[in-house]
């Protein structure tokens, strides 16, 4: 498929740039100005539509603070990360203005901490500041200035139960053990903002669903266009407000693709999750290229939007504060796949120095990817899938795999997940030698292991023929050590060849859930189906059907509650032909009311007769796919002859109770 070459989007006209462009001198004068060392906090925004502040740099003080700082509130500050020393610049504004009501014995809704670390704050505050010493600053901030990395890497130094508790599911007691968690950022006054960019080139954030973007996938080439067009209006839009940036910076845009009708499915599931609205640009180059951080202004820059790039996104407890997507049930196999996986995504010597590859083992349907990316979300990378029989499919497995690794890094970080693993066991087919067989395992194990290596301390891998396109530049580098983390997920570890079972680092076996772990899932996925919980009490409901699930699987029991709420569709279908027959009252409706409502589940039938039927439908499909055998409904009239035979084995058995009485 060949892509389209776009128009450039150009912001302006560039004939006042030579004015605007005039070096300036002392722009970040350390020796000048004082510096001030703060606690950071990620400021929430509660109107993040007004387009008269740059959300993605925006450091939010208290009154006090930025009178101490010398500065009035819309004044750029130099904010440094003290464990990176990767600096930047925000526009500073006050958390607490004059006239706002506070009240300072009141608690606010600041008191919850985010990535378990950073202490929130909302903007505009809706009371009192909880502690006005804490420079706040915009989740994209953060993000640029690598403060996920900084908070990742406190949270190892505080031990395994500090991991465990960020991979948590849920917020409940998550702060408990964090208190003493302080991170810290340098602010700094500037004398005069950055001179202006003469040419700031953009270019999407790739995402492995599509390439680019799945939102941007359009049906038809006037669809696509119409997208492009929103893409380069809301552009327009967000340069309004002039904006500071050096390369390497991720921003985001909101676009609405919402179509507003109430039947299409994807507009609806997109509503219910905001973050699949936030389109993600980095900047990969400015011009001129002689100073650190650029100022975008609408009328001096020029913009140009330039394919895509890969990059780190923000995790979802920074942008959104809570994780978001499925949550895996399995909490230890969280944890020790997040306690293998962290420390990668923390720049150390040690880090940089050991391959990482987890091979992922347990039943179909425990919830392998659930788990994988459920972790990837909470560091913030991406997950690329391969299904392993694809791969079978060529000559050369060894090749296949080869390429499958080289698409992951053309997103990195990413997460390599391959799924069906188990292809890879050894097979006694006559079709394939043994010599064969043992070669292809060879070249497979060989792939893996080169593919795995560390990069150097120069951020090159230690892979040949490398590519520059593919490198990583290190302004934009979110991460160190590796590219690509290995996983492949198998049904089980056992008839895999040692050669290529010893190229993996580490083991994690998934089992079944817990009779607990099951009556959780079951209630919370009859809280989205709230039509079976009519007129039923729910506890009592799924006690009874926690005792019949022994040994299902997350999928067995996602299947379970989609049977069952199926059957609400017929009957919701059927109200809703009653009233149309009521509101129109012609024949016609009537007429096919009735042929709807033929045959289909009665409305007296209520949720838990619907879950009941659902169970021993599912039981049935277990059994049949284990094999079980089936007790044939044979009577006597259909076995023909054999009269004494027959008379004989009744009165074998009829003896014992005719004696009996």
């Amino acid at each position: 498929m060949v892509e389209r070459r776009r128009k450039p989007l150009i912001l302006c006209s560039t004939k006042h740039l030579i004015n605007s462009t005039v070096p300036t001198n002392n722009l970040f004068p350390h020796e000048s100005l004082p510096t001030f060392r703060l606690p950071v906090g990620i400021l929430r925004f509660s109107n993040p539509a007004n387009p008269s502040l740059d959300h993605s740099a925006l450091l939010a003080l208290s009154t006090s603070l930025l009178k101490t700082l010398s500065i009035t509130s819309g004044s750029p500050v130099l904010v440094k990360n003290v464990d990176t020393n990767t600096q930047k610049i925000a526009v500073a504004i006050a958390l607490d203005p004059p006239g706002t009501a506070t009240n300072m014995d009141s608690p606010s809704s600041s008191n919850s901490r985010i990535m378990l670390v950073f202490p929130s704050c909302d903007f505009p505050s809706s009371g009192s500041v909880l502690d006005d010493q804490v420079a706040y600053i915009s989740p994209l901030l953060a993000f640029n200035l690598n403060l996920h990395v900084t908070c990742l890497k406190s949270i190892l130094h505080h031990g395994q139960d500090a991991l465990a508790s960020y991979f948590k599911r849920g917020d409940e007691d998550a702060t408990k053990s964090t208190v003493d968690f302080v991170i810290n950022v340098e602010l700094e006054p500037l004398a005069q903002p950055p001179k202006f960019a003469s040419l700031l080139r953009v270019s999407f954030v790739k995402i492995p669903e599509c390439g680019i973007l799945e939102s941007i996938r359009a049906s038809s080439p006037v669809e696509s266009q119409e997208r492009q067009d929103m893409i380069d209006l809301e552009l327009q839009k967000y340069f309004e407000v002039d904006r500071y940036l050096s390369k390497g910076d991720v921003f985001g845009i909101k676009i609405s693709w919402n179509c507003n009708s109430p039947i299409c499915i994807p507009c609806n599931q997109r509503s219910l999750n905001k973050n699949d609205n936030l389109v993600c640009f980095k900047v990969v180059g400015m011009e001129p290229s002689d100073e650190p951080v650029f100022r975008v202004n609408n009328t001096l820059t020029a913009l140009v939007l330039v394919g895509s790039s890969p990059s780190a996104l923000p995790p979802d407890l920074l942008i959104g504060g809570q994780a978001e997507g499925p949550v895996p049930l399995q909490g230890d196999t969280v944890n020790i796949l997040a306690s293998i996986l962290t420390p990668t995504f923390c720049p150390s010597v040690l880090s940089s120095k050991f391959r990482v590859s987890v091979l992922l083992y347990g039943l179909a349907g425990c919830g392998k990817r659930t788990v994988v990316r459920y972790v990837a979300r909470q560091l913030g990378v991406h997950v690329v899938e391969y299904n392993c029989h694809d791969l079978m499919v060529s000559d050369r497995q060894s090749v296949a795999l080869a390429q499958a690794f080289k698409t992951a890094r053309r997103y990195s970080p990413a997460i390599l997940l391959l799924r069906h693993f188990d292809v890879f066991r050894d097979s006694q087919s006559p079709e394939v030698s043994p010599h064969d067989q043992r070669g292809n395992t060879s070249e497979v194990a060989s792939v893996i292991r080169k593919f795995t290596e560390p990069v150097n301390e120069h951020g090159d891998s230690s892979v040949p023929g490398k590519s520059n396109s593919e490198s990583v530049e290190k302004n934009a580098e979110k991460t160190s050590g590796h590219q690509v983390l290995l996983i492949a997920a198998a049904d089980s570890s056992e008839g895999l060849p040692s050669t290529i079972r010893r190229c993996f680092s580490h083991e994690i076996s998934m089992g079944a859930l817990t009779e607990e772990q099951r009556a959780e899932m079951l209630f919370q996925s009859l809280q989205s189906v709230s039509g079976l919980l009519s007129n039923t009490n729910s506890e009592a409901l799924v006690k009874e059907i926690v005792g019949q699930t022994s040994g299902y699987m997350p999928r067995d029991i996602c299947a379970l509650i989609a049977d069952a709420g199926a059957n609400l569709f017929p009957r919701n279908n059927a109200k809703v032909d009653k009233d149309v027959h009521d509101d129109v009252g012609s024949s016609l409706s009537s007429k096919m009311a009735e042929d709807n409502n033929h045959g289909k589940v009665s409305p007296q039938i209520t949720g838990k007769e619907d879950l009941l039927n659902a169970l021993e439908r599912s039981k049935k499909r277990n059994a049949s796919a284990l094999g079980t055998p089936k007790v044939p409904n044979v009577k006597w009239e259909d076995v023909g002859g054999l009269e004494d035979v027959k008379k004989s084995i009744l009165d074998t058995v009829q003896v014992r109770y005719k004696n009996k009485n």
